[in-house]
């Protein structure tokens, strides 16, 4: 690995382990794209009151030639009511929960920043679909 990469910690004690999995999640990402700058990476506890498991907070900011890609990981709880009450008496409400498991967390958010870093990629190879102009209506 070539580009500086600045982890940092919040709310929680650093961890050898937890540096690995994100070190090892940004060699990946320079097998994309090689030309990145830089890249930051804050893993968070936001705080105290939570009911299941840890809501952990990922926030990757890569900087990449003219750009700068920034991919956050928070817990959202999206609650989804049935349209009718049937259904509502027959379906538990269903919510989208935090990941309990901190390399998941870190995994899916590497993930979608290789997706953009791809499709960055794409762009500056010129790589992308161009659209035919409209013909001219005589």
């Amino acid at each position: 690995m070539t580009l500086p990469l600045q982890i940092t910690f919040r709310n929680m004690k650093h961890s050898a382990k937890v540096e690995e999995w994100i070190r090892s999640e940004v060699g990946k990402l320079e097998t994309f794209y090689h030309r990145i700058i830089g890249c930051r990476v804050a893993v968070e506890v936001p705080h105290r009151h939570h009911k299941k498991g840890k809501p952990l907070h990922i926030r990757i900011d890569l900087t990449l030639p003219g750009k700068e890609i920034v991919v956050k990981r928070e817990p959202v709880v999206i609650h989804r009511s049935p349209v009718n009450g049937e259904a509502a008496a027959l379906s538990p409400v269903l919510a989208k929960v935090p990941h309990p498991d901190l390399q998941l967390v870190i995994h899916d958010a590497f993930k979608a920043a290789g997706r953009r870093v791809q499709d960055f990629a794409r762009r500056q190879r010129g790589k992308v679909k161009k659209h035919q102009a409209a013909l001219a209506r005589l």
